[in-house]
């Protein structure tokens, strides 16, 4: 076996050591300062056999790559032609005039691609029925899923990536603010036109980054600060904090652009007896995960986790105890198929890996990437849902050689300080290689974190950050790039 030189890494690796690597160039882990932690394994995906390893069994920050994990889980315990189902239901039928004397239920399934379209498409659905009005409720209904209004409290409540949850959302839960300066005051556009979400002017200077901040008086209210020392004209997407009520309040908009008038929407379960009448089906269970990891959407990642959860332990009460039972049942899955695997370590505080506090090992995650190597989704393998070098731009245009293109199928995950990368390697000869790989600096992180909202978001700071991510987006492709010369 061959493992990278130990001038380029100091790599502890099984076997016997390799070759070092040819051509004299600097070694990039230098650039990550002092305190950098670089983790990774690399395995035989039919044996297990480990070819190159390094500190694999220490926690790490996965990020984005805990993604993998969710979609395999999923896919194992919904299946792959599972589809996401938004109902509508009714307490009635309308009359002769088209008049409903009782209550329009909006249930939601947790689809995560729900779009405006198939709210336009349920309010035509209804118009075609005969329907043109509700003397009664418009409720929206989300008991199937909990409801948070962020994914994860620690991170920035400004950031479009992480917007609330539950099982009714629309457009990925974020929506558009436009702004300009006015004679007495700012000109905003709030799109869609929706009224929970409002925009304060303030006179006060937030600093660079803060232009538009979360006003709310509750955690989910859609209330937001508009900076003093804002541009002129600015544009942003901004999370949704209440997803639910929003959903329901574009769909009474929509259904009234085809002629149904609707009263406000209240949150409420359907009352019993309601009866169906209609619904729109999402995508296949497989394609959704597959955008999912295309685009490395957080949303996406914990409606699905959501939903598996459910299906496998009931209704979680929070997004903590869903990954908590989801890891539980993968790691049962894992072991049993591929012997013992230590778990000590392994957190997920969530579906997507949008936590500075979740850990898993190198090792873990190789191992949960050997355990879907053999398995088929629809017929597909897991390597397929993952992007790969050489297509769409893919890994930020890195691993733009004819060695990776076709080769590397691989997730990455990036927060500040921490970064990661997990896959497949193949080599043309019908042999593959899971692989995790992950890199952190746990003292600059502790810094950043330590730092106030308003010192976290000043542009030196964040690019400073960048920097750091840009230098370790360098050793990953050195060590991976190795790996495919090599293997």
């Amino acid at each position: 076996m061959l493992c990278l030189a130990a001038g380029l890494l100091s790599a502890a690796c099984t076997g016997t050591p390799g070759i070092g690597v040819s051509g004299e160039r600097p070694d990039p882990i230098g650039a990550l300062g002092p305190d950098a932690i670089v983790s990774y394994a690399l395995l035989d995906g039919e044996t297990g056999a480990k070819i190159a390893v390094k500190a694999a069994d220490r926690p790490m920050i996965p990020a984005s790559t805990a993604k993998a994990a969710t979609m395999i889980a999923a896919l194992e315990l919904l299946g792959p032609d599972y589809r996401f189902a938004t109902r509508l239901l009714a307490t009635g039928t309308p009359d002769a005039d088209g008049v409903l004397n009782g209550d329009l239920i909006l249930k939601g399934g947790g689809d995560p691609l729900l779009g405006p379209q198939d709210l336009l498409g349920l309010g035509q659905r209804l118009h075609d029925l005969g329907l043109r009005r509700v003397t009664g409720r418009l409720l929206y209904d989300t008991s199937l899923l909990p409801e948070q209004p962020s994914i994860e409290p620690d991170q920035p409540a400004e950031a479009r990536y992480n917007p609330g949850i539950g099982a009714l959302a629309v457009d990925f839960n974020q929506w558009r603010l436009l702004w300009r300066d006015g004679e007495e005051a700012p000109q905003t556009q709030h799109l869609p036109p929706l009224a929970q979400f409002r925009v304060r002017p303030a006179s006060g200077a937030e600093g660079a980054g803060r232009e538009v901040t979360w006003d709310g008086r509750t955690a989910d209210d859609d209330t937001w600060r508009l900076a003093g020392d804002a541009p002129g004209t600015g544009d942003r997407f901004l999370p949704v904090k209440d997803p639910g009520r929003a959903t329901a309040a574009l769909f009474r908009r929509l259904a009234g652009q085809v002629g149904i008038a609707l009263p406000p929407p209240e949150a409420g379960t359907a009352p019993k007896g309601a009866a169906p009448v209609a619904q729109v089906l999402g995508l296949p269970l497989s394609e959704v995960v597959r955008l999912g990891l295309q685009h490395s959407n957080n949303l996406v990642a914990e409606l699905i986790g959501l939903t598996a959860t459910r299906l496998y332990k009931g209704r979680p009460e929070n997004l903590e105890a869903s990954a908590g039972a989801l890891s539980g049942w993968l790691h049962q899955a894992v072991t049993a198929r591929l012997g013992g695997v230590d778990w000590m370590g392994w957190r997920l505080r969530n579906h997507s890996g949008l936590s500075r506090k979740s850990r898993v090992t190198a090792a873990q995650m190789a191992a949960v990437l050997r355990f879907a190597q053999g398995r088929r989704y629809g017929g597909w393998p897991f390597a397929s849902f993952l992007p790969a070098a050489g297509f769409r731009r893919a890994f930020r245009d890195r691993f733009l050689t004819e060695d990776a293109v076709g080769r590397l199928w691989a997730k990455t995950g990036t927060m500040h300080y921490a970064k990661g990368l997990v896959g497949y390697l193949m080599d043309g000869a019908g042999r593959t290689r899971a692989f995790a790989l992950y890199i952190a600096d746990p003292a600059a992180r502790a810094a950043y974190d330590a730092l106030s909202d308003a010192d976290r978001d000043a542009p030196e700071e964040q690019a400073r950050a960048q920097a750091w991510i840009d230098a370790a987006e360098r050793v990953e492709e050195a060590i991976v790039s190795d790996w495919l010369k090599r293997f």
